[in-house]
Order: structure tokens, then C-alpha cells, then sequence
């Protein structure tokens, strides 16, 4: 079950079967029910989750209202970046938006492969530099763009959402109103 996120890893840097090995022996596969919290604000990220299959979303509860942050698919790695690195109390949730089987590892192992082979900490650093770059253009599309061109852009780069989220969380994750995002989908349909 983990051959994709080994065949994933290696594309960074290959992977010895040694690494292979404690990786495969440090993960631990769960299967997670739709709308599971896997992490609630004041609680601290012990895990980095990879998701095999399924789908998960990070948000905060700002007014009283859910703001999506990310949407997490097949292959992708995911954990509350603050309270995962920092050793604190996130501000943030995690949770499946559909039935989900994910790897997770504890962040003690995980910190012990990296002292144990450098590999993965050259992995670790590049997933870690892509996360943030893609933290990076989500800011700069609330920044920057329209409220039509922030749809367009979430469209045509993520169109296997469209179909899996439901919409209020995209308008959040969009910084829309549903009402908004509703009529800018059918202003482009007509």
C-alpha cells in the first residue's frame, strides 16, 4: 500500500531498500471514516499523514465559520506545519472529507529516520520547500486576483475537486461566499 508513496519519495531521492524497509516498518496504515478529526485546535500534531486513498481538508474557525486552508488528495503528506515542527498546540483542524485510508507516522520516528539517514532529510526539506510554495500562491491568489479568477485558477488546477468538495468549503478555501462562487459558476456555464 505504500509503494506509491515510496515510488512518490523517490522521485526526490532514491531510496535504498534499507530506508525502504524502516520506512514500511514505521508507518502506520488506518482506515478513517468520512468527517474524522484527525486533529482539533488545542491539540497537538503528532502525525504526518500521507493519504493513500481518499481526502482530507485543514481549516480554522475564524467568527464562528469554518475557513478552509488546504484539500489534501491521493499521495499528498499533510500535518498541522506549527504544531507538528514546533512541538505546540495547533490552531487549526484536520479532517476526512471522505472514507480515507492513510499512513501516519509519529513525529519521534520520523525524527529518528532523519538522524539515521540523511536521505530523508533531503526529502524532507523538498517536501517541506513544495508545501510552502503551494501555501505561497494560495496568498497570493487571495491577494491578488478576482474573485472570478481565483475560481478559474482553482479549476483548472484542481478539477477532480470540483467534483469532491463540496462547495461551501471551496468558496472558503476561495476567501468567497457561496452565493458569490455560485454566481461565478454560472456566469462561465452560460
Amino acid at each position: 500500500m505504500l509503494k506509491t508513496l515510496f515510488s512518490y519519495l523517490s522521485n526526490i531521492h532514491p531510496l535504498t531498500d534499507e530506508v525502504a524497509e524502516k520506512l514500511s516498518s514505521s508507518f502506520e496504515i488506518i482506515n478513517v471514516p468520512k468527517r474524522q478529526l484527525l486533529l482539533k485546535d488545542g491539540d497537538v500534531c503528532n502525525y504526518l499523514y500521507v493519504v493513500l486513498s481518499g481526502l482530507a481538508r485543514m481549516y480554522y474557525i475564524k467568527d464562528d465559520e469554518e475557513i478552509c486552508s488546504l484539500f489534501i488528495e491521493e499521495k499528498y503528506l499533510f500535518h498541522s506545519p506549527h504544531s507538528f515542527y514546533k512541538r505546540k498546540r495547533a490552531y487549526e483542524y484536520i479532517e476526512t472529507l471522505e472514507p480515507s485510508v492513510l499512513a501516519r507516522i509519529h513525529y519521534d520516528t520520523l525524527q529518528e529516520l532523519y538522524k539515521s539517514y540523511p536521505e530523508l532529510n533531503f526529502i524532507g526539506r523538498v517536501i517541506t520547500e513544495n508545501y510552502f510554495v503551494k501555501s505561497e500562491e494560495r496568498l497570493y491568489l487571495l491577494r491578488k486576483h478576482t474573485a472570478e479568477e481565483r475560481y478559474l485558477y482553482f479549476r483548472e488546477r484542481y478539477p477532480t475537486l470540483l467534483q469532491r468538495v463540496p462547495l461551501k468549503y471551496i468558496a472558503s478555501y476561495l476567501g468567497l461566499t457561496l452565493e458569490t462562487l455560485s454566481r461565478i459558476r454560472n456566469k462561465i456555464r452560460s
